[in-house]
Order: structure tokens, then C-alpha cells, then sequence
């Protein structure tokens, strides 16, 4: 049985899995199991490079997507029903807000189950912010007052390296940014999801809110994911923008969380699910390790191992109520937002991931240019209506 992962800038969710992995060959030997690590771009062309020819371009047997993905690759016949392959699969174990990422936007069958998930938020060192005369409940009010406390950090800090703030993962991204969207009031799509808005001033204000750390040099572009620098960055930055307590191995977060800065009605939720393929020849050896993997201990102990959130509802109450900065995840996990599970919704998210990715670009080459942004946002806004007037 072959499994195909999402790569993640932190390897930590690499030893859960092999930990998870191990546990399940102990009790079942005589299943053999492989997986591969693909990057989210590498994962959507193999599967539709599976999908135009099934014969010669394989697929994995389980497949771990964001749950954003589901619907689109549930139309195109990739995903076995969910409740064929684990008979004991019951929707009702999980939150309300999980369960549209399992199901195609016609039907409630479902074809994915929901694995574990993440939030992004703003990681803090205390006693940093204290020593310059901030606080959070002062200095992360809203974006505005956010930039002016990266402004005082970046001023009062000569060190050479130091950044008032680091991109947990390392890179921007579009999943990160709709928060600063949300706070302007805009989103990308319309409230009947007919039409995109890439076009209107608050969505562009908003992305522009989420490059300005970068555009004045307090945020690095293209430096390590945290989680990859060791110890070492702690010295480096005030503040991490991302979805986990930074950490390092042995030793306790000098890090704690709050929420992002703004005054929006919603908090980005993102989450990952597990699928079986529905060409799969191996559909039986999938549902043991798909009731395996989403058991309430190998939920609890899978998502301990690298600091993400479980999925299970039960065991979601139980992290929330024990975890450091359990109220600030609590606050966060009371207005649930997950990305649309909707056909178009992945193909825009990844047009705006390159908008992205080039502004970051121009930024580090410092030839950024406001023209060339909203010149390529119009060029993704045309793609996506377009998607939107066929499906």
C-alpha cells in the first residue's frame, strides 16, 4: 500500500507519521506500507496526471489533501466513498465545521475523513515585547498597531540578523493572507461564491496589509521555516506569524500565542483529511489504516507529536482545555472559517499563492511594484471567473 503525504516545513509531522506508521505494522505485520513526501503543487499535477492516464501515471492508495481539495477530486471519480472503505466511519465524531471539507457540494456522501488541522496565528516572546514597551493586548489590536510594534522592535533592536517578525513556513501564502483580507471585509469570492472579488479595493488593501512586514524590511522572504533553524531563532525575532508554537526539541517555547491582529468576524481554520483512492487495488488494506490512523488515541498522540490540533471532537475539547494559550485557541476555535470545498475554490487559492510568490520575488529583488501586484491579482481574477462561469 502506498500512502502519498503533503510535505510540511516542519519534519516533525514526519516522525509523528513514521511513529504512527511503526504502531500500525506492529499489529498488522502482514500489510506492507510505503509513503512519499509531494509538495502541495507536485501532489495536484500527479493527480491529474493519474487521472488523463490511469494506466501509466500511478496513484497512491490513501492520499492526504487539504479538505479544500475534496469536492474537485470527488467529481472527477479520484476518491473512493469514504463509508465503503472504514464501515465504522461516523461524520457525527467530528465538529460541525469539519464536516463540508468531507463531502462534495451536491451530496453529503463522503469521501474524505478529516485528519488534523491548524490555525494560523501570532507567536510572541513576552518578555521582548515588555522590555519595548508593548503588549499584546495594546500591539496586536489590529494590523495597524501591529506594524507600529514592528516598527518599535526593529528600531530598538540592532543586532545584526534580527527581525522583528518571521513567516513561520517560511514563505507567504494565500491561506495566511485571507485573514488580513477578512479584516478589511473583503474575501475571495462573492457571498453566493458566482463570482470572484480579487478585484475589489478592500481584498487588495488586504494583501497589501499582509506584504507590508516584508515591504519594509521586517519580515525575511526566503530564509528557513522556523522549525528547520534550530535554537538559534529565538534570538532572531520578537514574533512568528504561523500556525505552531515554535520550539525546539527539549526545551520550552519561550513563544506564546495570540490571535492575528484585526477586528474580523472569523478565524481561519485549515485542514488536512485522509482518502482513498478509488482506483485502488489495495482498498481493504486502507481501511484498516484509515480506522488506525483516526482512532481518538492515534488522533491524540499523532497530533501531540508535532503541535497541530486533532479532529475527533472529543479529543479536539480535550486539547483545547490543556493546551498553553488554551484560551487564545479556544477564542480561535469559536468562529471556525475553512477554506471553500468547493471545485474552483483550489485552483484559485493556487493563482493566488503565484501572486504571491512573484510579489515576494520583486520584494527581495527590491523592484516591487504595485502596478505589477494588481496587474497579476486582474490576471488570476479573470482565470477564476472564468472557472466559476463553468462550474
Amino acid at each position: 500500500m502506498l500512502i502519498w503525504l503533503l510535505a510540511d516545513s516542519d519534519m516533525g509531522k514526519f516522525a509523528a507519521f513514521k511513529n504512527l506508521l511503526n504502531s500500525f505494522s506492529a499489529h498488522y505485520p502482514d500489510v506492507k506500507v510505503d509513503f512519499r513526501v509531494l509538495t502541495r503543487r507536485s501532489m495536484w499535477r500527479s493527480l491529474f496526471a493519474h487521472l488523463r492516464d490511469s494506466k501509466n501515471r500511478e496513484s497512491a492508495d490513501l492520499i492526504e489533501l487539504p479538505q479544500s481539495w475534496t469536492a474537485v477530486f470527488a467529481k472527477l471519480g479520484l476518491l473512493a466513498e469514504t463509508g465503503a472503505v472504514v464501515e465504522s466511519f461516523n461524520p457525527a465524531r467530528y465538529p460541525d465545521f469539519l464536516k463540508k471539507g468531507c463531502v462534495m457540494e451536491e451530496n453529503d456522501t463522503v469521501f474524505s475523513a478529516p485528519w488534523w488541522m491548524e490555525a494560523p496565528a501570532l507567536f510572541y516572546r513576552p518578555e521582548t515585547l515588555k522590555k519595548h514597551g508593548l503588549s499584546p493586548e495594546a500591539g496586536f489590536r489590529d494590523w495597524g498597531h501591529f506594524l507600529e510594534a514592528c516598527e518599535r522592535l526593529a528600531a530598538g533592536n540592532r543586532k545584526r540578523g534580527f527581525y522583528p517578525v518571521l513567516n513561520g513556513a517560511g514563505r507567504m501564502s494565500a491561506a495566511h493572507a485571507l485573514p488580513c483580507v477578512w479584516n478589511r471585509g473583503g474575501d475571495l469570492f462573492s457571498e453566493d461564491r458566482h463570482r470572484c472579488t480579487l478585484n475589489k479595493d478592500e481584498v487588495v488593501r488586504g494583501l497589501e496589509d499582509y506584504l507590508e512586514p516584508a515591504l519594509r524590511g521586517w519580515l525575511p522572504l526566503f530564509g528557513e521555516a522556523v522549525f528547520e533553524g534550530g535554537p538559534f531563532y529565538e534570538d532572531r525575532t520578537a514574533m512568528v506569524l504561523g500556525t505552531r508554537t515554535p520550539s525546539f526539541p527539549g526545551r520550552k517555547s519561550p513563544f506564546k500565542p495570540a490571535r492575528l491582529p484585526g477586528a474580523r468576524k472569523k478565524e481561519q481554520i485549515l485542514g488536512y483529511n485522509l482518502a482513498a483512492a478509488s482506483g485502488s487495488t489495495n482498498l481493504k488494506e486502507a481501511g484498516l489504516f484509515l480506522k488506525w490512523a483516526l482512532s481518538a488515541d492515534n488522533c491524540r498522540s499523532f497530533s501531540e507529536d508535532f503541535g497541530v490540533f486533532p479532529c475527533l471532537k472529543q479529543v479536539l475539547e480535550e486539547t483545547l482545555a490543556d493546551a498553553d494559550g488554551g484560551e487564545v485557541w479556544r477564542e480561535i476555535f469559536a468562529a471556525p472559517a475553512m477554506p471553500p470545498n468547493t471545485t474552483v475554490y483550489p485552483t484559485a487559492e493556487l493563482l493566488l499563492d503565484k501572486a504571491l510568490w512573484h510579489a515576494s520575488l520583486r520584494i527581495a529583488r527590491q523592484a516591487y511594484a504595485r502596478e505589477d501586484f494588481l496587474r497579476e491579482l486582474i490576471i488570476a481574477h479573470g482565470e477564476i471567473d472564468y472557472l466559476l462561469s463553468l462550474y
